[in-house]
């Protein structure tokens, strides 16, 4: 594998609304990013992705862009995010943005002007369809819920919408519209942004071919994912929009490509000459320790997570590298999805990072994660600000739920638990703001919060700083990037462990992700200790013995 200049990413991925507010409006800016940029130095990021600031009407949390050449005031304006560049690469940070080409805002020009002449120049930019029957053009149902085709006024034409109705599809079939896009990329590239985190660009093909599908639902609607993600040919866009853009200015790139890659298409799309530079592994993030399937039995769920990420590496086979994460901004936070709530602290929340840190591929956190910030469930459905989560409410009742039981689904997995205000500090509002914030702050700020973690060495984000910096260490970082993978006590209940191997060194991952001891046979007689959650780690003739959530990381002879 050809070495590159990201293949040592320890990236962080920032929420700039729940961030830092810097003008007292109590929404976060660009200005509270670089105002933290010696924190994230200190923690050993060197990478951020910003989730969209593009100006946008914020229907779907700026997924919504209704401007790709303008900041949105709330987060300030272009010399701003200069700024943010300039200073984040004097501390040796690249900054990475949000693209969001599979869709533009109902109020994007474009779309305003497609309107007036659906079969004018802008009109060709969307997917516009005459309906049938007196109805959709098809059955599709959209990913956020309800159909993904909405009546354009009084006429019998319906524009695509894959997500809410505020989104429309661009039409990647027109190479007009394509070529307006690369220009727009590399304008951004030129200002100094080093990549991209590439939103829903497995969806930019669609497949039209097929009849309606069987409806699945009560709403008379079919699951179409199979028919508009990583549909045949594809592949046509995406390399040409890396030959176009990303390529030439030796950009990093993330694409959001969803599961169902067959292993033969990963060196397309992750390889040497692949369209991106790295892929998400979403592997992990359906499951939840309190839903129905896995309520009380989340040593099975660990299993089964375990058995999922040992797949997905023997698929990847070094092809390419993985992108591995455990939070992003559309999860509930890791330790409610995976740690029974009696269980956790600082034991179990280290003992989750520990099992994903030294995977092959790179490693991307979440704002929040290294202090272990939590979900913040609600008392009332008008307490949510998510569009999405009262589209899914209204769709669970249909579908034969209780109010009650919507309700305490969405409260469980909705994805604004990650979008509440960074926790600074215990001062009023967490630190992040000097008045009323946007999102209301968790109540545990005043135990959980950044300044507080700072200054305790057994905290957690003291076992993060650990972690970050025995992947970054000279001996080491080599063999977390491209080092060999081989599970370890794969048919061990309970326990997450694997071996990397690089140029004659050899280290064993070992997690024992349940409440119980474990007592193991080594696989090698150990050389040293690198790391522990705990202050001791038992090894007796060839045997470890592990406490609960123990999690250690040792060099083998």
């Amino acid at each position: 594998m050809l070495k590159n200049w990201w293949h040592n990413t320890i990236g962080y991925q920032i929420y700039p609304k729940s961030f830092q507010d810097t003008n007292g409006d109590g929404i976060g800016d660009l200005k509270g990013v670089t105002a933290h940029l010696d924190d994230l130095v200190d923690l050993g990021i060197n990478v951020i992705w910003l989730c969209p600031v593009n100006k946008s009407p914020m229907k779907d949390h700026g997924y919504d862009i209704s401007d790709y050449e303008e900041i949105d005031p709330m987060f300030g304006n272009k010399g701003d995010l200069i700024e943010l560049i300039r200073e984040a690469d004097s501390r040796g940070i690249r900054i990475l943005m949000d693209l969001v080409v599979n869709h533009t805002s109902s109020e994007h020009p474009w779309f305003q002007r497609a309107l007036e002449d659906p079969d004018g120049k802008y009109g060709k930019y969307y997917i516009i369809r005459e309906g049938k029957d007196k109805g959709a053009p098809n059955n599709w149902r959209s990913i956020f819920g309800g159909s993904a085709w909405e009546r354009i006024g009084g006429t019998n034409r319906y524009y695509l919408h894959l997500f809410t109705k505020w989104q429309p599809d661009l039409n990647w079939e027109n190479p007009a519209l394509r070529q307006e896009i690369y220009a727009m990329v590399n304008r951004w590239l030129d200002l100094g942004v080093r990549g991209f985190r590439v939103d829903a660009i497995s969806h930019l093909k669609k497949d039209f071919s097929g009849p309606d599908l069987p409806a699945d639902g009560a709403d008379g609607l079919a699951d179409g994912f199979a028919c508009f993600t990583n549909a045949e040919g594809i592949g046509v866009f995406l390399n040409e929009l890396k030959e176009n853009t990303f390529q030439r200015h030796d950009a990093m790139t993330i694409g959001e490509v969803d599961e169902g890659l067959p292993p033969e298409a990963l060196e397309k799309y992750i390889g040497e000459n692949g369209y991106f530079s790295t892929i998400f592994d979403f592997c992990h993030s359906i499951f939840h320790v309190n839903s129905a399937k896995w309520k009380d039995q989340p040593v099975a769920m660990m299993d089964e997570i375990k058995k999922l990420l040992f797949e997905k590496q023997a698929m990847v086979n070094g092809r390419g590298l993985l992108c591995n994460y455990l939070e992003n901004h559309d999860l509930s936070r890791t330790v409610e999805r995976f740690i029974p709530e009696n269980e956790i602290d600082f034991y179990s929340s280290s003992l989750v990072a520990g099992i994903n840190f030294f995977l092959p591929g790179i490693v991307f956190l979440y704002q929040g994660q290294a202090i272990g910030m939590r979900d913040f469930r609600k008392e009332r459905l008008d307490e949510f600000r998510d569009p999405t989560t009262f589209v899914l409410y209204e769709e669970q009742i249909r579908n034969g739920m209780t109010a009650e039981e919507s309700f305490d689904q969405i409260n469980r997995e909705s994805r604004e638990h990650s979008r509440t205000p960074m926790q600074w500090n215990s001062a009023p509002n967490a630190g992040f703001s000097a008045v009323e914030p946007w999102f209301a702050v968790n109540p545990n700020y005043r135990e959980i919060n950044y300044e507080a973690q700072k200054k305790d060495p057994g905290s957690l984000y003291a076992f993060y700083k650990k972690m970050i910096a025995l992947r970054k260490s000279g001996d080491f970082q080599e063999l977390f990037i491209y080092g060999s993978f081989d599970p370890l006590y794969e048919d061990e209940p309970g326990v997450i462990a694997y071996r990397r191997s690089y140029d004659g060194r050899s280290v064993a991952v070992i997690n024992n992700a349940k409440p119980a001891e474990a007592a193991l046979t080594l696989p090698g007689t150990v050389k040293s200790t690198l790391l522990s959650n705990y202050d001791t780690i038992v090894i007796n003739s060839g045997t470890i013995r592990l406490k609960r959530y123990q999690t250690v990381v040792v060099e083998l002879l």
